[in-house]
């Protein structure tokens, strides 16, 4: 168990990572700033985007903001990771780890998420509401978190075909916790993992896993960190108190802009790393893995210059 202070006197870092979209970057600092907590860090580690992107965040950002800047792109993780090691002379006790799409809302939400945490000493991440743009329905209505996936279960739910058939229907309606939607409102609620693109986690526990997996270089962090949770037998939360807007997969596409092969070809990586890695899974399921993968991207090949979402 971790022993904090009050929730006012939490020291929170949030840290962004920014790669080649500056603007969204800024605007995102922009909504960190109107936040009424103290103390609080605002870090963008840029990725080693372009020079001109570079160039526009460090134009943007004034000096309540600390600039960091990679000798190369390390991915999500690994850009995330860099922004937390960061020596500032303040050791802080939460990291709020955000994407560039996100910005907060009311001015209370950083210390409503601190309150989440503290809640329950075994809790060590949460994750507010995130509202996506592109919705027509409220975020309590929209799917927010998953379930910590089985090899079944991220096999059939990451598939383009096998989650249309009638079993694939059934295993992605409850990894995506659509048996508690809608979610209630104002409180928390327990969950096995965090959303990816607006999280609030412990830095103690981050030291004690040894940090976010840099070999997921752009998906799976969610899970990767649930398999922790799951292993010191801690707990996450969604708190349904706090909403974050989110530009639907904004940063995402910009970052893997003209390049929808190789963004496939990431994801598919990193789902290997967290069945070998994580949940054990041996030679011959990740030989059907790979079948089903590759049907997955042929079938997403010869669908595409049909219009098709698949």
């Amino acid at each position: 168990m971790i022993a904090y202070g009050q929730p006012e006197s939490a020291r929170v870092r949030a840290v962004i990572v920014n790669y080649n979209c500056a603007e969204l970057t800024l605007r995102c600092l922009q909504s960190l700033k109107a936040q009424n907590y103290a103390p609080f860090e605002l870090i963008a580690v840029d990725n080693h985007s372009d020079e001109q992107d570079w160039s526009t965040l460090q134009k943007g950002a004034d000096s309540s903001v600390i600039l960091h800047r990679t000798d190369r792109n390390f991915g999500y993780a690994g850009g995330l990771n860099a922004g937390v090691k960061l020596d500032t002379g303040q050791s802080p006790d939460y990291i709020l780890a955000l994407n560039s799409d996100i910005t907060l809302g009311a001015p209370d939400s950083v210390l409503t998420l601190i309150r989440a945490l503290q809640e329950d000493s075994r809790r060590v991440a949460c994750s507010p509401l995130i509202h996506d743009k592109e919705s027509v329905a409220p975020p309590g209505e929209c799917t927010q978190v998953r379930r910590m996936p089985g090899y079944w279960t991220l096999l059939v739910a990451h598939s383009c075909w096998l989650r249309r058939t009638g079993f694939g229907r059934r295993i992605q309606h409850r990894h995506l916790y659509l048996d508690r939607i809608p979610f209630p409102l104002g409180t928390t609620v327990e969950c096995e993992t965090i959303n990816g693109a607006c999280f609030m986690i412990s830095r103690p526990f981050l030291d004690a896993i040894g940090y976010m997996d840099e070999r997921t270089f752009l998906y799976m962090e969610e899970f990767t960190l649930g398999a922790h949770i799951r292993r010191h037998t801690s707990t996450a939360c969604l708190c349904t108190a706090v909403v974050a807007d989110h530009i639907q997969g904004a940063s995402t596409k910009m970052r893997a802009r003209h390049r929808p092969l190789r963004r496939e070809l990431q994801q598919i990586r990193s789902e290997a790393i967290y069945l070998k890695q994580y949940a054990g899974v041996g030679v011959m399921k990740m030989g059907i893995f790979r079948v089903v993968r590759a049907t997955d991207l042929l079938l997403k090949g010869i669908a595409a210059p049909f219009g098709s979402r698949a």
